[in-house]
């Protein structure tokens, strides 16, 4: 496709920062989205902003409108943030791209999400099956937006990927898998999820559509 105009959505958060600054330091024209706006990235002339409630439409169509590939990275930011905002943020998203004609988004998930193609694993038993226990809501709703996709997504290039216990630290190696099938683990650096993404925004025809691979960092 070659390098685009691209939005994120979630793109104050750590994983949201380093994502940006990668997609600007390769080319991208970049757009952000979310209720509030980082002073770096409104003081920055190459960042378009665009601020509001994700379940708002003025604000997600004015932020689609145009873009070539949108990344989300929004989701519960913690065990007691509110979680009934996602299914339908996500619902008007997908909607906004179908009546605007942008196909591609590149979404975050985690191993919460099951994928046929996953393998029994104890590690992801225990994990998943803690936060169930402990976080239900917070589960619910990352399982939930991954039932919004196969419900809401058909004809768009959707992928969710999965991710696991995210870290800072320089870019190792990133692979890319199902769990279970020894090539990925739980330990993922932001800097290798940033490279993943956007080498997959940059791929036509797109990769893993419809998919939900695992990322993983590991040594080089």
């Amino acid at each position: 496709m070659g390098i685009g105009k691209l939005l994120v959505f979630g793109a104050t958060s750590p994983t949201g920062k380093v994502i940006v600054n990668r997609a600007l330091e390769l080319g991208w024209k970049v757009t952000v989205c979310g209720r509030r706006t980082l002073q770096e990235h409104a003081e920055n002339a190459d960042i378009k902003t665009v601020e509001g409630p994700l379940d708002d439409e003025t604000t997600i169509r004015t932020a689609i409108a145009g873009q070539d590939v949108i990344i989300s990275l929004f989701g519960p930011s913690g065990p007691r943030a509110p979680t009934d905002i996602f299914v339908p943020a996500y619902k008007l998203i997908l909607a906004t791209m179908k009546s605007e004609g942008v196909k591609r988004i590149i979404a975050l998930s985690t191993y919460s999400v099951y994928d046929p193609k996953d393998k029994p694993n104890f590690l992801r038993w225990l994990l998943t099956t803690g936060l169930w226990a402990t976080f239900y809501k917070v589960w619910k709703a990352v399982t939930d937006v991954s039932e919004v996709f196969d419900e809401e997504g058909e004809g768009l290039d959707w992928t969710l990927f999965r991710v696991g216990y995210l870290a800072d630290g320089p870019r190792l190696r990133v692979v890319d898998g199902y769990v279970g099938d020894g090539t990925v683990g739980m330990y993922l650096r932001r800097a290798d999820m940033a490279e993943w993404i956007l080498s997959q925004a940059d791929k036509t025809p797109p990769e893993f559509v419809r998919e939900r691979p695992g990322l993983a960092s590991v040594n080089v």
